[in-house]
């Protein structure tokens, strides 16, 4: 990163840095890395449209499916309450670390579902892999398949840019962990919380 600046400063010497110089210099340091949600495409089924979209451009539609997610799975938080940081998700999209799915409604284009990816690369093999952060369906909209092809859809767009291990955590409130079993994901761990008094 050191470099990256002294090289970025370097290109500037003897210029005045002003808001504009200093807004090309992160443009610099932190270069767009962003997928381009197009090149997944999309899916239709049975009344519903899948494809990948910009978090960054639907947080006021994807705001209260977090709420009624949080709601829902959360509760062993013991009443830390939801506070997004909207901001580091956007930038981990923009860095090339995040894939924000939607389901949709075909009809009325209504955001009825999420999936959020994150993808990383593995420090003990460095191959790609993607991390589930949030999966949720409203709950009108349960039933049939149509979450199944929305998983399977996030997953299809995951193995066209590489990823070797998909990662999926299931609350035991929600019993979504039969959803990856009839996925073929097997369990390889059982995570542990705890909080501060």
């Amino acid at each position: 990163m050191r470099e990256l600046l002294c090289l970025a400063m370097a290109r500037r010497m003897g210029q005045t840095i002003t808001k504009d110089t200093a807004v090309e210099i992160l443009r610099d340091l932190f270069p767009d890395r962003s997928y381009d949600p197009k090149q997944f495409g999309q899916q239709d089924y049975k009344g519903y449209t899948f494809r990948c979209e910009r978090l960054s451009e639907i947080l006021p539609e994807l705001h209260p499916l977090h709420e009624a997610h949080y709601a829902e799975t959360e509760k062993y938080r013991r009443g830390i309450p939801l506070n997004m940081h909207y901001e580091a998700l956007k930038d981990s999209e923009r860095a090339g670390g995040l894939l924000q799915f939607t389901a949709r409604r075909t009809d009325t284009g209504e955001l009825v579902g999420n999936m959020r990816i994150f993808v990383g690369r593995s420090l003990h093999t460095q191959t790609l892999f993607t991390t589930e952060d949030t999966f949720y369906v409203v709950p009108e909209h349960r039933g049939g398949f149509m979450a199944v092809r929305l998983w399977q859809f996030a997953e299809r767009a995951g193995l066209s840019i590489g990823i070797k291990e998909a990662r999926f955590s299931s609350k035991l409130v929600n019993k979504a962990d039969k959803m990856a079993k009839y996925l073929k994901y097997e369990p390889v761990a059982t995570q542990f919380v705890k909080f501060a008094d």
